[in-house]
């Protein structure tokens, strides 16, 4: 098997156990058994082990989510069309996993920044590119660009929030309940 191919399955076992159990909670050895991958390749492309693992799925998720938001954001005449479009995407995540996954970078986040420096320069990295994508699809949408600053944060804010309090009540209402709060702050009427 390729390099490339195994690499790609160990990053993948690494998004799927971090977001479950965080950084503290995923241990080396889960990532090796649920990748399959042989011990001797992951030590072999992963010299900076675990943390390494983690710093590049937080990578893939920066550029997935950045993708997403963008995508999303062409796809929607209207903010308020745009922010629906991607809680529904969200809520979907939660419902498909049975609950048991988060918001990609939040676990890790929560238990392990700021005392890893290299996590906390890639989970930095993350939010201030998800961060700008939501800015510039506000701009689109004809906000202000100091005001779409404190509203992308206050999105992104109320979008992590949520997602923990539904993977606790194990339930989507929370996220339901956030959003026409979020709504309410958009510009009114705005299509691009």
């Amino acid at each position: 098997m390729p390099k490339s191919d195994t690499r790609a399955r160990i990053i993948a076992s690494a998004r799927t156990l971090l977001r479950r159990h965080g950084y503290h909670a995923t241990g080396l050895a889960q990532i090796i058994k649920h990748s399959g991958a042989p011990r001797g390749s992951v030590y072999f492309l992963f010299p900076g082990g675990k943390e390494q693992m983690a710093v590049a799925a937080i990578s893939e998720w920066t550029v997935e989510f950045d993708q997403l938001i963008r995508e999303l954001s062409t796809e929607h005449g209207t903010a308020r069309a745009w922010v629906e479009a991607m809680a529904d995407h969200f809520a979907n995540d939660l419902r498909a996993s049975d609950y048991t996954e988060g918001l990609p970078i939040t676990t890790i986040t929560l238990d392990s920044v700021p005392t890893s420096a290299g996590l906390t320069v890639a989970c930095r990295n993350a939010y201030d590119v998800w961060l700008t994508a939501l800015i510039d699809g506000l701009v689109t949408y004809g906000e202000d660009a100091g005001r779409a600053d404190r509203l992308a944060k206050l999105m992104m804010a109320s979008l992590e929030g949520a997602a923990v309090l539904c993977r606790a009540y194990q339930s989507t209402a929370p996220l339901e309940q956030i959003v026409p709060f979020v709504l309410d702050q958009l510009p009114a009427g705005t299509a691009v």
